[in-house]
């Protein structure tokens, strides 16, 4: 299906990527002015206004912003084409749907598929919805409208939040005198996630607060105590933790 992408940012990227890896055209790229935006060029598809992708396509991303999305659906003409965004918090679009990468897009030319992603999918049209997630090695999961917040909520936690935990952690050990460990964070982050993929009981935890060594948890938050808000950050999350130590074999 001949795809026309309002937008140029990571979702569009991805989106693009995994159209012209399967092979599958591509009627344009609309952007705003002002942007710079690389992604035409990349994907050797011409840069086209929204009355020329709507008259062009079969399907129609809207691959924007969540505060534009609105907007920019607005701004699209009658057309036959079917229109989703990559949205994962808003509505889909009244005749539409959305899919919404579970991933942590990367920027825009650097390397980006979606293949053996899982896609989200809202709103209307779901078998269109399963042969492109099919179609690009893709898996589709589905909400409701009603849901999407709750999941979108979700995604935040497993993706920004953890590297915001890794800001804060580099924060600390860069205080700690140990310099230039930002690969040693990477590496040791990606072994507590295996560990968690790998484990569903308290086995998923190391340290001190699945242990209930409350002396090192009152060591680390007088160490980290000059910046409050790292401190209450450490404080809540040992909490969470100390709250899964069930009665199960660790």
């Amino acid at each position: 299906m001949r795809l026309g992408i309002l937008g140029g940012g990571r979702a569009a990227w991805a989106f693009g990527s995994a159209w012209a890896r399967v092979g599958w055209p591509l009627a344009g790229v609309w952007l705003r002015p002002e942007s710079k935006s690389r992604i035409p060029e990349l994907l050797n598809t011409p840069r086209r206004t929204i009355e020329e992708l709507a008259a062009t396509s079969e399907l129609i991303l809207v691959a924007v912003t969540d505060r534009a999305v609105a907007e920019v659906l607005a701004r699209i003409p009658a057309t036959e084409a079917l229109v989703f965004h990559a949205s994962g918090a808003l509505p889909s679009p009244p005749d539409g749907f959305s899919l919404h990468p579970l991933k942590s897009l990367p920027p825009v030319g650097e390397r980006s598929d979606l293949d053996d992603t899982l896609l989200v999918f809202e709103g209307k049209h779901r078998k269109t919805a399963r042969l492109l997630a099919a179609a690009i090695g893709a898996r589709l999961a589905e909400v409701t409208a009603e849901q999407k917040p709750l999941y979108h909520a979700a995604a935040v936690f497993g993706s920004n939040y953890v590297a915001a935990m890794l800001d804060i952690a580099e924060t600390v050990i860069n205080r700690a005198g140990v310099p230039d460990a930002r690969g040693d964070l990477a590496a040791l982050a990606r072994s507590a996630i295996m560990n968690w993929a790998d484990h569903t009981d308290t086995r998923r935890f190391t340290g001190p607060a699945i242990r209930g060594d409350q002396e090192t948890i009152r060591g680390h938050i007088e160490a980290v105590g000059s910046d409050a808000q790292v401190a209450q950050i450490y404080k809540l999350l040992a909490e969470w933790i100390a709250s899964c130590n069930v009665a199960t074999p660790k």
